[in-house]
């Protein structure tokens, strides 16, 4: 039987991303889905070409019983990072109205970096 470090139920654009993270991170990640295609979702949003981020995202815009998780989930991981990682998959953006950035292509190129990222790990522990 295979085992797995982390089970990760859903593959919306939380549960792919979590999934990469964790198995950049050198985790063993099984990824499940009740859909037929993961991240059916991402391809809807912003009209087809994705509200990816914000640029003014910030935690005094969260409203939340405990104020310090946004703080420190926003702190580990930013729309900067973020960014960073649709530039190094070559994913053209542009802003929107009030900081909003959006894919000038489809949505599917966010689906598709997020679908590699969730294999790289895979890739990484295939026998040589």
């Amino acid at each position: 039987m295979e085992r797995f470090d982390a089970v990760i139920i859903g593959a919306g654009a939380a549960g792919m991303f979590c999934a990469a993270q964790a198995g950049q991170a050198g985790s063993r990640v099984l990824l499940i889905d009740n859909g037929k295609k993961p991240g059916r979702k991402i391809l809807m949003s912003g009209g087809g070409r994705c509200n990816f981020t914000n640029l003014y995202v910030d935690p005094a815009a969260y409203l939340s019983q405990n104020p310090h998780f946004c703080k420190s989930a926003l702190a580990r991981y930013t729309q900067w990072d973020f960014i960073d990682l649709v530039s190094r998959y070559g994913i053209a953006w542009h802003e929107k109205a009030l900081g909003q950035l959006f894919c000038d292509e489809s949505a599917q190129r966010i689906v598709d970096m997020l679908v590699a990222g969730v294999r790289q790990r895979r890739r990484n522990d295939a026998p040589a």
